[in-house]
């Protein structure tokens, strides 16, 4: 029994996730080789590929910048507000970086807020003013991908030094090294690993991004997949290229759960707070307040205040209808990602039940998270040519854009499942059981509930996700059928950023964080 149900999970989660992929495969061969090299040629591969190494190393570099000395500061110095930093360092995570792209480049873009005041202090029109455009192409979306992913390094680095023994710094500090060497010769080598898995992973974020890179007109890989698909131009090299993308991310992937499996070598576990000695930074310890001030703002505070500028510039009698207006893109997508989030998370809960319990369905888990990785113009492009060979009258319905988020986030649903259920305490289950009730009777009455609050965490994290995914919704939707995302793309994309733009993403922001609060409140009075 343990091995059919073991079985048929692998085979859903395999279908989920491998059969995009071989639709893809089967377009390729369907090609003329000659025609195919033909158009891979025409790509320009090289230079995309240049092009999407130099945005992803620039993003990695404002991660370091933003994260690593933040994590640092928070756990080993006395830096004022310290424990305020720790909880508001990961809220930028609540922004999607297509939203901060639309806001800094209303800031800082030729006639947005910045150049139009200056231009308007100095008398002159901004077409007489010259401004630089360094927020547009590779350059800005690098700032924008590196800065809103910080959060992300932060959190794993800040858990490494949590984790790392304080006993080796002591050590240092006893036989006469200053906080800098034995930050550079010991705290820093124990820490690199989560350095190294947190970077790799801002670069494959960076690499397999669309919402930025499009608004910021930076070209590459995902932007020429979605070109070539929109034009309809080889779709076998299409294919191809989408393969390539997948096959290189699955390989960084890899040696990010590599490096991070090394943060915690044998004999560490001691937690810093009750071991390390604190710091003391002196004056300085007001010039890294400031640094994290700096760092937040830039993630958090700007964008939400630009957005909230531009809006109103719709004024009190326009921006009113203008939100009823947005109505129906609302209901969309709350529809479409309370869906796929439901059943990702009823798929995760299944296949994380046969795991824990059974003991069984090990690879249907590796599967589930290996959809995650899909970028999500791959999928988009996959799903398209799957359904129309298999099953072609869900093409161009929103139960497509269900199955997509689904593939996609069924990975951070399998994680919160697992963990709620591993925290379960088997003494109450075994009482259960001696006291005479079913195994379905236990699961509903004693371990479902015990799991709620780790479960409701879960969908209100894929909700958020599948709330604010553009790539392979854009790609997949039905014709017409657009979300706040789409919404928010349009508006950008057509005219350049307006005010329309900014009032979508506040709407947006306003709903994702009401899911959190709610989903909150849920776990705390559980």
């Amino acid at each position: 029994m343990r091995g059919l149900a073991s079985v048929a999970l692998i085979v859903v989660c395999a279908g989920l996730v491998g059969g995009p992929l071989l639709a893809l495969a089967v377009m390729v061969g369907e090609g003329e080789p000659a025609a195919v090299m033909i158009a891979l040629t025409r790509a320009q591969l090289p230079t995309l590929a240049l092009s999407v190494f130099s945005m992803g190393a620039g993003a990695v570099a404002w991660a370091l910048v933003a994260a690593v000395p933040l994590a640092w500061l928070v756990e080993r110095t006395d830096m004022p507000f310290r424990r305020a930093i720790v909880w508001l360092a990961p809220l930028p995570l609540a922004v999607p970086p297509y939203v901060a792209a639309i806001a800094y480049a209303q800031l800082l873009g030729r006639a947005g807020t910045l150049h139009t005041w200056l231009a308007t202090a100095q008398g002159v029109p901004p077409s007489g003013l010259a401004w630089p455009i360094f927020i547009y192409g590779n350059g800005g979306a690098a700032f924008i991908l590196g800065l809103f992913t910080a959060p992300s390094l932060f959190l794993i680095v800040r858990a490494a030094l949590t984790r790392a023994s304080p006993t080796l710094e002591e050590a240092s500090r006893g036989l006469g090294f200053g906080p800098w060497r034995t930050f550079l010769r010991v705290t820093l080598p124990l820490i690199f690993p989560a350095i190294a898995g947190g970077a790799i992973l801002v670069f494959v974020y960076a690499a397999v991004d669309f919402g930025v890179v499009s608004l910021l007109r930076a070209r590459t890989v995902t932007t020429t997949l979605y070109t070539y698909l929109l034009s309809g131009y080889s779709r076998p090299a299409s294919a191809a290229i989408a393969l390539g993308l997948v096959s290189v991310i699955w390989v960084c992937l890899a040696f990010q759960s590599l490096a991070l499996r090394r943060v915690t070598p044998a004999g560490q576990g001691q937690r810093a707070h009750f071991g390390a000695r604190v710091l003391s930074l002196g004056a300085w310890r007001w010039v890294a307040l400031v640094y994290a001030v700096v760092v937040l703002g830039l993630g958090l505070l700007v964008p939400v205040a630009v957005l909230v500028g531009n809006a109103a510039q719709l004024g009190a009698d326009l921006l009113p209808a203008f939100m009823l207006a947005q109505l129906p893109y609302l209901r969309r997508s709350l529809y479409v990602s309370a869906a796929g989030a439901s059943f990702a998370l009823l798929l995760s809960l299944i296949v994380a039940l046969a795991r824990v319990y059974l003991r069984v369905a090990r690879p249907a888990g590796t599967l589930l998270q290996a959809g995650y990785a899909l970028p999500g113009t791959v999928l988009g492009i996959a799903l398209v040519a799957l359904l129309l060979r298999v099953v072609p009258d869900l093409y161009g319905t929103a139960g497509a854009l269900i199955i997509a988020y689904v593939v996609m986030f069924s990975a951070p649903a399998f994680q919160a499942s697992r963990s709620a259920l591993v925290q379960v305490t088997p003494s109450l289950e075994a009482a259960a059981r001696g006291l005479g009730s079913s195994p379905v009777e236990v699961l509903r009455r004693v371990t479902l509930p015990l799991a709620a609050p780790g479960l409701v965490g879960g969908w209100a994290l894929c909700f958020a996700l599948a709330f604010r995914e553009l790539a392979a919704t854009i790609v997949i939707r039905p014709p017409g059928y657009d979300t706040l995302a789409v919404r928010i793309w349009a508006h950008t994309m057509d005219v350049g950023p307006d005010p329309r733009a900014s009032a979508v993403a506040l709407l947006m922001l306003v709903v994702a964080a009401g899911v959190w609060i709610v989903a909150w409140r849920f776990g705390n009075r559980q």
